[in-house]
């Protein structure tokens, strides 16, 4: 059957407008996932990097103070393990303590971070001792003032270690008399045994380590505003906390005692499992570490305290970088869309123009201007793959001829006009006749050519008749006189038939029906004529 295409200019603007707003709602869906992979892209990348900020500070804080440590361990054996020491403690021998007081007084006085550092023997008894003053100026107490420290735990527990141990005391608050020292001092006890070069026990080295420096560290280093950063004992008690009346509960029984793993069950039981991580809740993230306050691994240290350090990034923070992000998505998606929307609505028309016209070019190379039917090439190029189809599944094929009669004639009596008129109405007669199958086309001035699938050419013919049949009414109505058609059928013969051969029977048929016609006519003519003079 004929294909038809609509030309028309009222068509092609509908069609620009539907594609329009199909390109831009395609754009606007690839802007809306454009827009999602960009945020989640961004997202994770300021999550990621504020991960990698907030483990970089806390491994920074650690491993500070682990060195402020070592450095601690360091002197204490350095001074309690010397020559001086053993000498001092195993023969009391006045120089040698002379020195030693005057290398302890140097070591204190260049770290300015030892509350007390004292030499002991067997027996508890100081036998130096620096104190640090309150504008940090060491003064050395006098022999006569020096006291028995026999029942103190880190002087009992330092007699206890081998050779080159060292003790490391709980953190907590310095006391006097038994009671919290005021303003509070933050401390740690580092002890280690002196012994002699044959491993006789003589005594024991004791620092009195400042614990604020340490805290001084952690708020030193806690470097990105906003953050809040905990130290908290292996019972959850907070030693470094945002507010001072948490810290330090445990040494005060009397009062309420706050905790960290009560205030933070979630975060501390995660604590408990490893010892680094991240935990979000409504809160924010809470990344921590855990660690022992003693010198490094170099040391050989017995009964150090484990602790957590945690840096908390309150859920405001992320509340804001988040909301940052996704405004200046939507700035950005604002000056966006409008060129997207124009870029799509100039696509979509250039390619509904692409297509129309690519569809105009192929329908008018293949198609017969006046009529709307298949040219000679398309309808020669649909028989040749037909015989091929018919031969393989043994089905018939015919082909009719059919010449308009008297279309010379019309043109030259009634213009041609009349004649463009016959043509087309002999056209939409095959197009209503012919089936779905069928194939119709127009070969030129007055010759039509119809491919029948499946149809041998007793029935083509029979086909033929009807549109003859049609024509002469249909030239009744609009011409007012009958319209006529000559035509012939060819059938595909053997293995060596061909399309020119059967359209060439085809078109010898159709002379011979045009002969019949022209033969008929003129015997009814003669026929009147005999009547005409017989009256």
């Amino acid at each position: 059957m004929a294909n038809t295409v609509n030309y028309t200019k009222a068509n092609l603007t509908k069609k620009k407008r539907k594609q329009g707003i199909v390109y831009v709602s395609l754009l606007f869906l690839f802007l809306i996932l454009v827009i999602t992979v960009i945020y989640a892209f961004i997202h994770e990348q300021i999550d990621h990097d504020r991960e990698v900020k907030q483990y970089s500070e806390l491994f920074n804080i650690q491993s500070k103070v682990i060195a402020e440590l070592s450095s601690v361990g360091a002197d204490l054996i350095y001074y309690s393990h010397s020559d001086l020491a053993i000498a001092t403690l195993s023969s009391q021998d006045q120089a040698a303590q002379n020195y030693l007081t005057s290398l302890m007084y140097k070591i204190s006085s260049h770290q300015r971070r030892y509350d007390q550092i004292r030499l002991f023997d067997t027996q508890g008894n100081e036998i130096i001792r620096l104190n640090q003053g309150s504008d940090f100026s060491l003064i050395q107490v006098p022999q006569p003032i020096l006291q028995n420290k026999k029942d103190r735990y880190y002087f009992k527990n330092a007699l206890r270690l081998q050779p080159g141990q060292i003790y490391t005391s709980q953190f907590d608050l310095n006391k006097e008399q038994g009671k919290i020292q005021y303003p509070v001092k933050p401390m740690i006890r580092y002890a280690t045994p002196v012994h002699s070069e044959n491993g006789e026990l003589l005594g024991a080295g004791v620092i009195n380590y400042n614990g604020s420096q340490i805290l001084k560290i952690i708020t030193d280093l806690n470097v990105h505003e906003g953050d809040q950063v905990f130290l908290i004992n292996e019972d959850g008690y907070y030693l470094k906390g945002n507010e001072a009346k948490k810290e330090w509960g445990f040494m005060f029984p009397e009062d309420k005692q706050f905790r960290f793993s009560d205030e933070h069950p979630q975060v501390w039981q995660a604590m408990q499992e490893k010892t680094k991580g991240l935990v979000s809740n409504e809160n924010g993230e809470y990344y921590f570490t855990q660690f022992y306050l003693s010198p490094s691994a170099s040391f050989n240290v017995v009964n150090s305290e484990r602790v957590f350090l945690i840096m908390h990034v309150p859920e405001h923070i992320l509340h804001d970088e988040h909301a940052l992000l996704m405004k200046g998505i939507a700035i950005g998606s604002l000056l966006v869309f409008p060129m997207l929307s124009l870029l799509g609505w100039i696509l979509a028309g250039s390619q509904v123009e692409r297509v129309w016209l690519f569809k105009k070019l192929n329908f008018e190379a293949h198609h017969d201007a006046l009529t709307g039917l298949y040219n000679r090439k398309a309808i020669v190029d649909y028989l040749e793959k037909n015989i091929s189809i018919s031969r393989r599944r043994n089905f018939p094929l015919a082909v009719g001829f059919i010449d308009v009669n008297d279309l010379k004639k019309t043109n030259d009596q009634l213009g041609h006009d009349a004649g463009d008129a016959l043509i087309k109405g002999v056209a939409s007669v095959i197009t209503q006749t012919i089936r779905e199958s069928d194939f119709a086309a127009r070969l030129g001035g007055d010759e039509f050519l119809i491919v029948f699938v499946d149809c041998n050419a007793g029935n083509a013919s029979s086909i033929m008749e009807r549109m003859q049949s049609k024509c002469s009414s249909l030239g009744l109505k609009q011409a007012g006189k009958e319209w006529s058609i000559s035509h012939g059928a060819a059938e595909l013969l053997d293995a060596q038939d061909n399309a020119e051969k059967i359209i060439e029977r085809a078109d010898g048929a159709m002379y011979i029906h045009k002969a019949q016609q022209k033969f008929t006519a003129q015997q009814k003519q003669k026929a009147q004529q005999k009547r005409l003079q017989t009256a």
